[in-house]
């Protein structure tokens, strides 16, 4: 039985975040930001993902919005990075190495999946569909959902 089957030999359910942890998606994010801030005449700056990083997806928009200056609401630059991001998500992005077996192992042996993340829903769909795994998911929670970006983390 490998490490992470033995881990979880008891669990009840499980909580995976998406991106970086699921699914090879962060370059995604860095193209985007490439090209989202390019088109608006802007490169992009050194400290941008230290600064967004736990953001939810909104408030990453309007973390955006403010320093850049930028004239399209929130709602409007969110849809831009969904479209920028559909097709990658629906066709490019794979899952990590070892995720598919696991959360069959998971799914298998009656344990709850869940994901919380920080991604817009319409991505995390996208992404599990393609995949092949979405019925494997009891639930999907997006930090928007709870108005609270990954920094506002509680454990108890």
């Amino acid at each position: 039985m490998s490490e992470g089957k033995l881990i979880v030999k008891n669990a009840k359910g499980v909580i995976f975040d998406l991106d970086g942890t699921l699914v090879d998606s962060m370059n995604v994010w860095k193209e985007i930001d490439v090209s989202y801030l390019g088109k608006h005449g802007y490169d992009v700056p050194d400290d941008l993902h230290d600064e967004i990083e736990g953001m939810s997806f909104t408030e990453t928009a309007a973390y955006f919005k403010k320093r850049f200056c930028l004239k399209e609401t929130i709602d409007e630059i969110k849809d831009c990075w969904n479209q920028m991001a559909y097709e990658k998500y629906c066709h490019e992005v794979a899952l990590k190495p070892g995720a598919a077996p696991f959360l069959s192992y998971l799914h298998k042996n009656g344990c709850k999946i869940a994901i919380a993340s920080s991604n817009s829903r319409k991505l995390i769909q996208a992404v599990l569909e393609s995949q092949g795994i979405a019925s494997y998911f009891e639930a999907i929670v997006t930090s928007c959902d709870v108005k609270a970006g990954n920094q506002h983390q509680m454990f108890i």
